[in-house]
């Protein structure tokens, strides 16, 4: 209420803060409300495609994640049946040494018999048939060392394709878990920029929100200005006074440097009366008039009254012709009151109004 008070005052005092500027402001307001409107739909749009794209990359994220917690059931799978695996190898680790042991043995006990004692064997028989049967015995002995041989190298390839399938295995998994893994950082890393992007996004739209609340605040102060200006209520005009123009205070007219209004010189403690019915707009301190009070008579109307010591009426009162509205303030031993009478923003000259003598 007190910003369009102010802007009331501006308007009276200076024309340039008059009805064409305030809607020329007004104009200006909404065209930066419609840039903002349109920023702020740009906004919500990068907004929503953010958030699509996040809950994307979270549903993608997820997925990956299952797969690794699928994945560590099945490493644990796997581990039992490295495990079994080894086992195996180990069993056939154990076989094989056996085996290998046995051999030894035999190959020493072959190695005798080459070097003679297998000739002694045979030539020490007693008969034909003593010599047919130490023959098929020595061919039996020999089949089963051959039969251990075979076994020793099955037995060496089947750890030797068991090794491998676990190799195979270890390295299969260990490069799934690592595409796995990689895949999920990504993911995790481009999740983390998206919801960075959609808080900076955010921030923007606050931003643009509270810009829009505060020019849609400006906009309506401005329209309630240009429609306090444009009222018409107040049925007695100051036009209709100029034949008989009544002065606040009775007083010698002076002309003041630098001001277009006129001062009122007077006994102190003067009062200030309305010059016609009217409302107040304005009662209070104003830089460079002192305490001021200003009267809305219509049609673009205005009285000015200041340098007052008193303020007697508020703002928003109505007030009767030759009503009290204030006390005259004082310039050196004098009381005094300056007076103007503006008209749409202007102001109007003193003879225009009045037929008494105005001295320099």
């Amino acid at each position: 209420m007190r910003g369009l008070i102010i802007l009331i005052v501006l308007f009276v005092l200076f024309p340039s803060f008059g009805s064409s500027q305030s809607r020329g402001e007004l104009e200006k307001i909404k065209k930066e409300l419609l840039l903002r409107q349109q920023r702020l739909k740009q906004k919500e749009k990068e907004e929503k495609g953010l958030e699509k794209k996040l809950k994307e990359l979270s549903s993608q994220a997820g997925q990956i994640h299952g797969k690794l917690q699928s994945l560590k059931q099945e490493y644990k799978r796997i581990e039992r049946e490295i495990e079994n695996l080894s086992k195996e190898i180990q069993g056939l680790q154990q076989k094989i040494e056996e085996i290998k042991g046995n051999l030894k043995v035999r190959f020493m006990e072959l190695h005798k018999l080459q070097k003679g004692a297998l000739l002694q064997l045979l030539f020490e028989s007693k008969s034909y048939g003593d010599l047919i049967n130490r023959t098929k015995i020595l061919s039996l002995i020999a089949e089963k060392d051959w039969s251990l041989i075979m076994q020793y190298q099955s037995l060496v390839l089947e750890r030797r394709d068991k090794l491998d399938k676990l190799r195979e295995i270890q390295i299969a998994l260990s490069k799934k878990a690592k595409e796995l893994e990689t895949l999920h950082k990504k993911y995790v890393k481009k999740e983390t920029e998206v919801k960075t992007i959609l808080a900076v996004v955010r921030e923007e739209k606050r931003e643009e929100l509270k810009r829009i609340a505060e020019l849609e605040k400006r906009k309506r102060a401005l329209e309630e200005l240009i429609i306090s200006l444009q009222k018409k209520e107040t049925p007695v005009l100051l036009s209709r006074l100029k034949a008989n123009f009544p002065l606040p205070a009775e007083g010698v007219l002076k002309k003041l440097p630098h001001y277009e209004g006129v001062a009122i010189f007077c006994e102190k403690g003067t009062k200030v009366k309305a010059v016609a019915n009217g409302k107040v707009v304005f009662a209070s301190f104003f830089e460079g008039y002192g305490n001021l009070l200003i009267i809305e008579h219509g049609k673009g109307y205005h009285t000015v009254y200041a340098r007052l010591e008193k303020l007697l009426k508020k703002v928003g009162e109505e007030v009767r012709m030759g009503e009290v509205i204030g006390v005259a303030g004082s310039s050196g031993t004098e009381g005094m009151v300056y007076f103007e009478v503006r008209h749409n923003g202007r102001c109007e000259p003193i003879e225009k109004w009045v037929s008494i003598p105005i001295t320099q």
